[in-house]
């Protein structure tokens, strides 16, 4: 492992050994008979193979994540979604009641909830608002982060719930200029619905760099709980499967849903619903542009966008009130009187422009 990265991790996992399970010590093969991991030999009907451990980190699934994100089968770890491996990273890095993170609000909530949760210090470094979007502050996140020896630097592009992607040269130099101080987060949950590529490209650059990816959003499996981390440093990898990892952490139905979700004719229908949503974003963005009571319609490049407007906690309700629900911001610090709304479908985006005119004429 590269001794930059090694001398982060908590020095009890660079000692233990880590739990080998009964699929891992003996992998799995068809028309062999287990008799290894105490599992029910009888099937239930419509529940065929559910007897059956499935396989840690499934050969097959890394293959298709391999070929979808371009990166070699060592570069990747498997999670339920990009949340498990959030915890993953804090509990492997973050020594409890010593070390630190750092994020950058408004952002996504679980990156601070996980570390007051070992717990851990959170250091903060706001984006800054600007007439239409956020900006990254660049030097103040190397700067806290070296100062405050912060293990995990969290960046969310496209971010939420701002909805505008960091710049990757920024994020670059963060990579670079922390280099041994900190392992650097870039969370892509939104990256499908971008024009910037990923950064995952620059893992063999910045060894510090780590890149989460999901198939929640870009291909609606937010039900099924499948992601990935993503790091150039194989035996960090390595270290993550058999010291982090539950002994058998992925569902066998989400296994062979994410199968399907990554085959390429369901890869093809997944982008073109992308192409919709994103025909719809601009839509909207136009829409609520052209409303009284909407003040600032933030660039997106997620399959969201954030408003301030006035009003705000009372629109929700009215949205609420009608069968149609919004995520409210309106009550926090960085986004005072703005609320997240999620793109739908025409027919879904039209009901929301009806209950917005109605409310408005209500209220202008």
């Amino acid at each position: 492992m590269n001794p930059l990265i090694e001398q982060l991790i908590r020095p009890h996992y660079r000692q233990m050994a880590g739990y080998v399970s009964a699929g891992m010590e003996a992998g799995k093969h068809a028309g062999i008979i287990y008799l290894n991991a105490n599992e029910n030999p009888y099937e239930l009907p419509g529940l065929e193979g559910c007897n059956r451990y499935p396989e840690p980190q499934p050969p097959a699934l890394l293959t298709a994540y391999a070929q979808t994100y371009e990166v070699e089968e060592g570069n990747i770890v498997m999670t339920r979604g990009a949340d498990e491996a959030i915890v993953v990273l804090t509990r492997l890095f973050c020594e409890p009641g010593e070390d630190s993170v750092l994020i950058c609000p408004p952002t996504f909530g679980m990156y601070a909830v996980n570390a007051h949760g070992m717990p851990v210090e959170v250091v903060e470094v706001p984006l800054q608002p600007s007439s239409n979007s956020f900006a990254l502050d660049t030097s103040g996140v190397i700067q806290q982060a070296r100062e405050r020896a912060c293990k995990l630097v969290y960046l969310c592009s496209p971010n939420n719930p701002t909805g505008n992607s960091l710049p990757r040269e920024d994020m670059q130099r963060i990579c670079r200029e922390l280099s041994g101080t900190s392992m650097v987060v870039v969370d892509e949950t939104y990256i499908e619905f971008a024009q910037q590529h990923s950064m995952s490209s620059d893992l063999e650059t910045h060894p510090n760099l780590v890149v989460l990816r999901t198939l929640s959003k870009s291909y609606s499996m937010a039900g099924m709980r499948m992601g990935c981390l993503l790091c150039g440093d194989t035996d960090l990898v390595h270290t993550i499967r058999s010291k982090c990892l539950d002994a058998y952490p992925l569902p066998r139905a989400s296994i062979d849903a994410a199968l399907r979700a990554l085959s390429p004719a369901v890869r093809e229908l997944a982008q073109q619903n992308i192409n919709k949503l994103l025909a719809e974003r601009e839509r909207m963005h136009a829409v609520f542009s052209d409303n009284p009571l909407v003040r600032t319609v933030y660039a997106s490049d997620a399959n969201f966008l954030l408003l301030n407007m006035d009003r705000a906690g009372e629109f929700v309700a009215y949205c609420r009130e009608h069968a149609l629900v919004l995520r409210d911001f309106s009550s926090k610090p960085q986004t005072r009187n703005c609320i997240r709304v999620s793109i739908g479908t025409v027919e879904q985006n039209d009901i929301m422009c009806r209950l917005l005119a109605d409310f408005t004429t209500r209220h202008r």
